[in-house]
């Protein structure tokens, strides 16, 4: 069940929160120091919360608002990262199937065309006789369906 997303918490609660949000934008961007300082800023605004009276699962709870708000913030941006990044693999991976058909109608060695291509001699070689004989190449993965907003 999400986590319903609070604008501001009472006294205590909303350090936790900021420094809970900026951890996963630090982890989210992939800096381990600035992730290790956020962790250590929510320590401390929790030994705080706990010092000041303030129950655990109130701490808890704090803690998840401010990563909900930071999902609210960045989601719809990464989301639309993973669909381009998807759209260019499919890109790639009919522009590399195209150049081994192309390679192999040239006529050269299968382990030549495997070298350059990374990949095993086998697997050139059954995408080239998928080819021959007409049979599409296997996808990965189909095209996403179309996107629907749960908001």
């Amino acid at each position: 069940m999400p986590t319903p997303v609070v604008d501001a918490l009472p006294g205590q609660l909303e350090p936790v929160a900021a420094a809970a949000a900026q951890r996963l934008r630090a982890e989210t961007a992939g800096d381990e120091q600035q992730a290790a300082a956020a962790q250590q800023a929510l320590v401390a605004a929790a030994s705080a919360a706990m010092a000041a009276g303030v129950d655990l699962a109130q701490i808890a709870a704090a803690q998840q608002t401010g990563q909900a708000r930071v999902r609210d913030e960045l989601g719809k941006d990464a989301l639309r990262g993973v669909e381009r990044a998807a759209r260019r693999r499919r890109e790639l991976e009919v522009e590399y199937g195209d150049a081994i058909r192309r390679a192999g109608r040239l006529g050269l060695a299968h382990r030549d065309i495997a070298s350059a291509a990374g990949a095993a001699a086998g697997t050139i070689r059954s995408l080239l006789t998928r080819a021959a004989n007409g049979t599409p190449a296997a996808t990965h993965d189909e095209p996403p369906a179309p996107h629907h907003n749960d908001e």
